[in-house]
């Protein structure tokens, strides 16, 4: 089997340019997302701030530095802190990475009070291409399933040339990803993720380690496409499309996030637990509703991504956000009050017992009120 950087050596079509399913801003997004459903991936150009990726890299660099590699916590937990009842990393790195990196999901990637996947989702939902997930989806009534999203920290190694379908490796169900680098991914100098377009329309016979197999990878060699992402890129590919991670050799670190969300229906309900609602209000995208059960410990991290996304549509002030964030104190203990005033049942934070992220959604509705009301004068 040979290796993926000597096939790409051979064939450097594979890095060629595919301005028919890259898109900038200003790109309808309906001609967007007949491009996706007939290839099974897109490229959106500047949807993110780099500065804003920086910020969040530094954060998950510091947070595997500290939580995986010296197998410390994710950060010093303040007493009363909605994120003191988080889990922290996986049981598996408890003694550090692999040589391929490590992945974890979004609620255990923090580090100094920031979830890098809270803050690059508060600016997704005000991006350009948030229309056209919509559009993709059919909806303005969106589901973000955390617990089907994962943060990547990878080591760039040589790697056997294979490829995977999502709705084998990861759910036969959730119709897509989105896959967000947090810096540039120069293809032959950085791990990245190429693609076979366009994508078959239907499950592709997998080994029992969910791979297609040597065979099919090279047969589609004049299909591929392995983008270059500059910082602020995205791709959204769907769970028939065929993609692998591409390994160089160069031993360069690369941190990624992946996304999963559909329209809400309650055949996902079953992957909502925790989740976040995005609907909108006079056309305003706002958080409509959170899910976080006493028993799924990422209470801060829900609290912390809608209260975040709130404020980044402009529906709840900065002196707000930084009172329910103040240090040793929990967001819902400030959200209790405005639930008694609007004559909603309150609850309580007892000692011991994480906040409710559901707690918020008095603040939330009054946030979305005075956004949409603002937004009509």
């Amino acid at each position: 089997m040979p290796y993926f950087h000597e096939v790409v050596a051979q064939h450097p079509e594979m890095l060629r340019r595919r301005p028919d399913l890259s898109f900038s801003r200003g790109s309808a997004p309906g001609v967007v997302a007949q491009q996706w459903r007939e290839s099974g991936v897109v490229l959106l150009r500047e949807v993110l701030s780099p500065e804003m990726l920086a910020g969040c890299r530094q954060t998950f660099d510091q947070f595997i530095e500290t939580a995986i590699k010296k197998n410390g916590d994710a950060q010093p937990r303040a007493n009363g802190s909605a994120q003191a009842f988080d889990d922290g990393p996986g049981p598996e790195w408890a003694n550090g990475e692999t040589i391929h990196g490590s992945w974890h999901l979004p609620w255990t990637i923090r580090h100094g009070g920031q979830f890098p996947v809270a803050t690059v989702l508060s600016q997704l939902i005000t991006s350009w291409a948030w229309p056209v997930i919509e559009e993709i989806c059919q909806s303005k009534d969106i589901m973000v399933m955390f617990g089907l999203c994962l943060g990547r920290h990878n080591i760039d190694q040589p790697l056997l040339v294979g490829a995977h379908q999502d709705a084998t490796a990861v759910n036969a169900e959730v119709p897509l990803s989105i896959w967000i680098p947090l810096q540039e991914v120069v293809p032959a100098r950085h791990s990245g993720l190429g693609f076979v377009v366009p994508s078959p329309e239907h499950v592709l016979e997998a080994e029992p380690n969910n791979d297609v197999g040597s065979s099919y990878f090279m047969s589609q060699l004049g299909n591929m496409w392995i983008p270059h992402y500059r910082a602020g890129d995205l791709t959204i590919h769907s769970k028939l499309s065929p993609h692998f991670t591409t390994g160089y050799g160069t031993m360069t670190d690369r941190y990624s996030l992946e996304i999963r969300l559909w329209a809400r229906d309650d055949a996902f309900l079953k992957y909502g637990d925790p989740s976040m609602r995005i609907s909108r209000l006079d056309g305003v995208p706002v958080i409509t509703e959170t899910r976080c059960s006493p028993g799924v410990r990422a209470h801060g991290f829900v609290v912390s991504t809608a209260l975040m996304a709130m404020q980044t549509v402009g529906g709840l002030p900065t002196e707000e956000l930084a009172a329910m964030q103040a240090v040793g104190r929990s967001p819902t203990e400030e959200l209790t009050a405005t639930q008694a005033e609007s004559s909603l049942p309150t609850e309580e934070n007892r000692e011991g017992e994480p906040p409710a992220p559901q707690g918020l959604m008095a603040a939330l509705r009054g946030a979305a009120r005075r956004l949409v009301s603002g937004a009509s004068r």
